[in-house]
């Protein structure tokens, strides 16, 4: 293992603004820089196969990160739950894996912070104009837990 390898992260002082395409970028440039950390250190490791060839065990990541995040949410109706305010650094953490593995999904597919900011800026739009166009959405519809 080499002495001198270390993590490599932007610093906050980088950031030009507080845009938030800037804040992902900077998320990207941070989960790049820790791929190439643990390919650094381990040469023959996870990180040494081809990136399309890990894609499938960072959708699972995900997946079992949300399941995580599940628990934490009190989704099982005949337990007690905890109050959310007290697990609130809990959620928030198991929100970071799964935001971890998704820009390394993300990253592995050759996709960049700017082409995902767009797609979701696009996904967001489709979604409104859908919703105006629904008159379940329009204001004085009823919703569907009101008719429950």
């Amino acid at each position: 293992m080499p002495e001198d390898a270390e993590i490599e992260t932007p610093s906050d002082a980088d950031r030009t603004s507080n845009d938030p395409r800037d804040m992902l970028a900077d998320v990207f440039a941070r989960q790049a820089d820790l791929a190439r950390y643990y390919q650094t250190m381990r040469p023959d490791g996870f990180y040494s196969w081809p990136p399309q060839e890990r894609c499938t065990t960072w959708t699972r990541a995900i997946v079992h990160e949300c399941c995580e995040l599940d628990n934490e949410l009190n989704w099982k109706p005949w337990k007690n739950g905890v109050d959310l305010t007290a697990n609130r650094e809990e959620r928030l953490f198991e929100m970071a894996d799964i935001l971890h593995f998704y820009i390394q999904l993300a990253l592995d597919q050759d996709f960049s912070a700017e082409e995902i900011f767009a797609a979701y800026v696009a996904k967001n739009d489709e979604n409104r104009r859908r919703q105006r166009s629904d008159p379940r959405y329009q204001p004085g519809a009823d919703s569907p837990r009101q008719g429950t």
